[in-house]
């Protein structure tokens, strides 16, 4: 056999070891029987395997690797809690980030891009004032006139146009 083909079977050999593994969910009452057994002696064994290390710490005058705890175990509400409230910690310092090292320049914050024009630039302020201050009156009939370009509405009616 030469190495190609040995590596040829390995390679089939590889596709046809993956196989799902089947769950164990036993209709019959024999059945159940057997599997709370395998996993009872599964966890006799793993308490065995711990209790040998512990001996063996002992005797050797080496820290425990398995130290007893009286803490209680935490359950799924207080973990979530916990987990949600370290999410909140870590998005919070990432938004104080992420304003503090604000820098102007470029297109950040253009709507339509372009440089730096500080002329169209507006403040806070002056921004508050357009949204909340006193509203112009157009008559029903145009109704949607403030949506339409400048353009447009000096067109259609220029007193309104320079108000809106």
């Amino acid at each position: 056999m030469g190495i190609l083909s040995y590596g040829y079977k390995a390679l089939k050999g590889a596709g046809q070891a993956i196989n799902k593994t089947k769950p164990n969910v036993p209709k019959s009452e024999i059945g159940k029987k057997l599997r709370d057994l395998k996993i009872s002696t599964q966890k006799s064994k793993a308490s065995k395997a711990k209790l040998d290390q512990t001996i063996f710490e002992l005797k050797n005058n080496k820290p425990f690797t398995f130290k007893k705890s009286s803490k209680k175990s935490e359950s799924n509400k207080e973990a979530y809690k916990r987990i949600q409230g370290e999410n909140t910690k870590v998005i919070k310092g990432m938004l104080d980030k992420a304003v503090e090292n604000k820098k102007d320049g470029g297109r950040m914050g253009r709507k339509l891009g372009g440089g730096t024009d500080m002329a169209r630039k507006k403040t806070n302020v002056q921004k508050i004032k357009e949204t909340f201050g006193p509203k112009k009156n157009v008559p029903s009939n145009l109704k949607g006139f403030s949506k339409l370009p400048e353009k447009v509405q000096q067109q259609m009616n220029k007193k309104l146009a320079k108000k809106v």
